[in-house]
């Protein structure tokens, strides 16, 4: 019996049920009911003894189909638990006119009443329910509630002429008010056709075929992205110590690329022609058709001519947009049929029977949504994502002990790996630190000592002139040694040089020409095509470059040693303006800086003598650096 409402206890019933669920007015509905809806019997509470007369075909105890009284007919949270049984959480159920079922609210947004709803005037509150596991767990309503099942009368009589029923199912997870009353998205509920024939007729008059169908939108969204690494300098050149490189990793990404567009789900035709036996008459049909409002034509799984010969039959469908909609995007699903003579002698008209499922909406998934970036010296530095500002960035700070010799690279690389693909990209900086060029030369003081001067002494002769005397000969600053001097007289000769060194004065020309007078004989007996590697260097010294913008200016002490200051020139100007020259085009350079003898040298400009003599310094005291 139907049973009036107080106004206002509805709506206090209604607010509270919407607090309850949180729903927020304005809200999308975008939460699709899971699972399916069916109707079934509960002998236990109508007949114990005789199920047949309940249900007219299947196993009425999990769903049926054909009822012989509306009484008959209940709610069922589906078979078990499986992925046909409703999923959890709260809804309203209604029961619809065919055709008229594009609407189960109580009321428009305006008030109004939904025509069609047969469940009417009983307010959708005393038809709520709450599901947990596939089982009706939860209901208060005026409707009766059994062995976890609830009778759906009292509702009108269908307009249906083949006594056709639609159930609707609706989740109350994202009503809102803009929807109506309670305010729920047509498209988001599951249907569920069924037919009360109360008793057999001779001759039944044929009924059209009905329908309903669902649609589920999916799409996915790729993320492209990029990563790069800077560091503040990759060049380091110092005497020992250390050294600190800060980087910069930098994550950036796109606006992500849509994908993989689809529209799924399943199409149902009813066909409620029944014989005297209330056994369903075989229809055949034409074909099966569904296409999008867009223009996209869908491909229905076994959709041709065929027979149906059960109550309900099931074709799958799936679509494949160009591009995700911009407006309202719908789903139009119809059946065709020719006309013919059925089993029971009635005649079927030729005709069609259409349903829209309007408002398709689209669940994305995010592909490459989340990146883990990884540094192969500072480790995890973190993770970015789409939602988070592009670029982004990491920095850290790496320290090196600077090498006593020559250079160390280190390579540091940055990678960003997917957390959900093996999408991967990287970016590396390699630095370079380095000590000074190690050539194994050695200072003036050496060549002044017994040591150096045992090697000069015991240099090769030819017709007994000196090679290395004869050597020396092509630098004009040595062209006031004999030409016919034996290798004592030379190591003699450069004895008494080293000795007059001096810086003192207008120009420095003693203490340059010393100090390249050591490094012309480093060269010379570093060489195994000159005068043989007498000093044990790991090369030929004068085929080394020297990095002439990075020279330390030295500070000379006694014995003809001297030490780096801490800093440094650049002698580029004393050199032809050149940043860098082998030892032996630096020999030749200064030399042709200088008269014979070298007494004019530089035209004795103190300061660049000072810039030539520093360089020559630096490399025989092994703190000058590599070009």
């Amino acid at each position: 019996m139907k049973r009036g409402t107080n106004w206002l206890g509805t709506m206090l019933i209604a607010f509270t049920a919407a607090m309850l669920l949180g729903t927020a007015p304005g809200a999308l509905s975008n939460t699709p009911v899971k699972g399916a809806a069916f109707t079934t019997i509960n002998p236990a509470v109508d007949d114990p003894t005789n199920i047949n007369t309940l249900c007219l075909n299947g196993n009425g105890l999990v769903n049926c189909n054909i009822y012989t009284d509306k009484n008959w007919v209940w709610l069922t949270g589906g078979p078990g638990t499986g992925t046909a049984a409703l999923g959890d959480g709260t809804y309203f159920f209604a029961v619809l006119v065919p055709k008229l079922q594009q609407d189960p609210n109580d009321a428009d947004a305006g008030g109004t009443p939904i025509v069609g709803n047969l469940s009417l005037p009983d307010p959708y509150t005393d038809r709520m329910f709450t599901v947990a596991g596939g089982v009706i767990t939860a209901y208060s309503g005026i409707h009766t509630f059994a062995n976890n099942k609830i009778r759906l009368m009292d509702y009108a009589d269908t307009t249906n002429p083949g006594g056709v029923y639609i159930l609707a199912i609706c989740s109350l997870a994202d009503a809102t008010s803009n929807q109506g009353t309670p305010g729920v998205n047509p498209s988001d509920c599951k249907y569920d056709a069924f037919k009360i024939n109360a008793g057999t007729l001779e001759t039944p008059p044929a009924h059209n075929l009905e329908l309903t169908k669902d649609a589920a939108g999916t799409n996915t969204k790729t993320f492209a992205w990029n990563i790069q690494k800077t560091v503040d300098k990759t060049l380091v050149k110092q005497i020992g110590g250390t050294a600190i490189f800060n980087y910069t990793v930098t994550v950036t990404h796109d606006a992500g690329t849509v994908g993989n567009i689809a529209v799924a789900g399943t199409i149902k035709v009813f066909n409620p022609n029944v014989d005297s036996n209330n056994a369903t008459v075989p229809v055949t049909i034409d074909s099966v058709v569904d296409d999008l409002s867009d223009g996209t034509i869908c491909s229905v799984t076994n959709s041709g001519s065929q027979v149906l010969t059960t109550f309900e039959s099931d074709f799958g469908y799936t679509c494949s947009p160009a591009a995700l909609p911009t407006s309202e995007l719908d789903n139009l699903a119809t059946v065709y049929w020719s006309q013919q003579l059925l089993d029971n002698g009635a005649l079927l008209d030729g005709g069609s029977a259409n349903f829209t499922f309007a408002s398709i909406g689209f669940k994305e998934t995010k592909i490459d949504d989340c990146v883990a970036v990884t540094d192969s010296y500072a480790g995890t530095l973190g993770t970015v994502c789409s939602s988070d500002a592009s670029p982004k960035t990491f920095t850290y700070a790496r320290t090196v002990n600077v090498p006593q010799f020559d250079c160390v690279s280190y390579d540091n690389t940055a990678t960003y790996t997917s957390t959900s693909t093996t999408t991967t990209g990287s970016a590396s900086q390699t630095v370079k630190v380095c000590g000074p060029a190690k050539t194994g030369a050695l200072t003036m003081g050496f060549w002044q000592n017994k040591n150096g001067q045992g090697i000069i002494s015991g240099g090769a002769s030819t017709a007994g002139v000196c090679n290395s005397g004869t050597w020396l000969r092509q630098y004009a600053p040595y062209q006031d040694l004999s030409a016919t001097a034996s290798c004592a007289q030379v190591a003699t000769y450069a004895y008494n040089i080293i000795k007059a060194a001096n810086a003192s004065g207008s120009s420095m020309n003693a203490m340059l020409k010393a100090q390249m007078l050591a490094t012309a004989l480093d060269a010379y007996f570093s060489d195994a095509a000159l005068g043989g590697n007498k000093i044990g260097a790991p090369k030929a010294i004068g085929g080394v470059a020297i990095d002439l913008t990075l020279i330390c200016k030295m500070i000379d002490g006694s014995g003809g040693t001297a030490t780096c200051s801490g800093t440094f020139e650049n002698v580029s100007s004393a050199f032809g303006g050149a940043t860098s020259l082998t030892v032996s085009q630096m020999l030749a350079y200064a030399a042709g800086q200088s008269n014979v003898g070298g007494s004019t040298w530089y035209a004795n400009v103190k300061a660049v003598q000072q810039l030539a003599k520093d360089a020559f310094d630096a490399i025989n005291n092994q703190v000058a650096f590599g070009a």
